[in-house]
């Protein structure tokens, strides 16, 4: 306990808390470049990202100012008109690989505006001074953090991970809780009375609680009522997966119909799925059958020391879920001397038999961030 107590004790501890937390997040709103904030680039975008994040959900929560009688919202004209706008574009920005029709881009963008401006009016009758601009923009940025996350957590099959991910983040506030109790703070109060600690500690616990009442509550209606919260449909043939590339892809155990979201090497592909080789974390190391990932030597496409399954598994191609990148040269080298891959990568090709379906063979690929355009350079 005594042990417990001197980790918590101080405000460094605090802010190291603080931080964790908003780098997890961080990792799952941007869940497709997440692997890029772990290189020497990725910590000098950080800030970068954070900031431009924090300045649209600001700008999305303006009409809050207009709807709570703020005297200069006369004088926030352009950001009202900018509110949908950039609506709009984080909309089209934060979508699952094949949402990105007009009507699910202007529905998403709906929520956000919509979550952004009742956060700042919950926030305002809470007491919080939403029109000072850090706090204001503190309220928005949670509200934009709990609609991506619910999406990015919603995407993925199954119930289980739903109550592991809430547990995740309520564990997270019990050790908030846990360091105000050690440091005696108040965790909650009055904001307009309340010290400047427990303010923050409210702006950072209230959003967290949030999502995770948010993704128990989808995780209760999946299990209960999954005609209610299904999975989200996607459309494979707006990004189908090619050979050479490393992809996220809900990959089912052999012994059940359960199953994982996890990266995959593609081998190959046609229309009715694709052979991949599975990515683990778990250490393989003493399974000839098992080829070890370094991390140093896979950056860019792997967050952590991982090991490379060797035994090819068919994936359909509407469980491939976000493109990570291209598979490091050298094990693609190696999978030739094993005899997985007969052809050189150079001539490597993608089999004739992938075609668009015909009633989408006018749409192009899912567009590339520039962060993930950025990472494969």
């Amino acid at each position: 306990m005594a042990v417990a107590d001197g980790l918590l004790n101080g405000t460094g501890a605090l802010l190291f808390i603080a931080a964790a937390i908003g780098f997890g997040l961080v990792c799952v709103i941007a869940w497709e470049s997440r692997a890029l904030f772990l290189t020497p680039l990725g910590w000098v975008l950080l800030p970068i990202v954070v900031a431009a994040w924090f300045g649209g959900a600001a700008v999305i929560g303006l009409p809050a100012d207009v709807l709570l009688g703020h005297s200069d919202a006369g004088a926030i004209w352009p950001g009202l008109v900018a509110s949908p706008v950039v609506a709009l574009v984080l909309g089209r920005r934060f979508r699952t690989p094949g949402g990105n029709s007009a009507g699910q881009i202007f529905v998403r963008a709906g929520i956000l505006l919509a979550g952004c401006v009742a956060a700042k009016c919950v926030a305002y009758a809470l007491g919080f001074r939403v029109f000072d601009f850090w706090t204001g923009g503190a309220v928005t940025l949670g509200a934009l953090v709990v609609c991506i996350a619910v999406w990015q957590f919603a995407d993925i099959d199954g119930v289980v991970h739903l109550f592991v991910r809430a547990g995740v983040v309520l564990a997270a506030v019990g050790l908030v809780g846990a360091w105000a109790a050690v440091n005696h703070v108040p965790v909650a109060g009055n904001p307009r009375t309340a010290s400047t600690t427990t303010v923050a500690i409210m702006l950072l616990t209230l959003p967290l609680l949030a999502l995770a009442a948010a993704v128990l509550t989808i995780a209760v209606l999946r299990r209960f009522r999954p005609d209610v919260a299904p999975r989200p449909a996607r459309d494979p043939a707006v990004r189908v997966p090619k050979t050479h590339e490393v992809w996220n892809a809900f990959v089912t155990f052999e012994e059940d119909d359960e199953g994982k979201d996890r990266p995959v090497l593609v081998l190959s592909a046609d229309t009715g799925g694709a052979d991949v080789l599975k990515i683990t974390s778990q250490d393989k190391s003493r399974f000839d059958d098992y080829l070890p990932l370094p991390l140093e030597r896979c950056r860019g496409v792997l967050s952590k020391e991982s090991w490379l399954e060797l035994r090819p598994t068919r994936v359909p191609l509407e469980e491939f879920r976000s493109y990570r990148g291209l598979c490091p040269p050298w094990i693609w080298a190696e999978l030739r001397t094993r005899g997985l891959i007969t052809a050189p990568s150079s001539t490597v090709k993608r089999p004739a038999a992938v075609k668009r379906p015909a009633a989408v063979v006018g749409q192009r690929p899912a567009p590339r961030s520039f962060l993930a355009r950025l990472r494969n350079r």
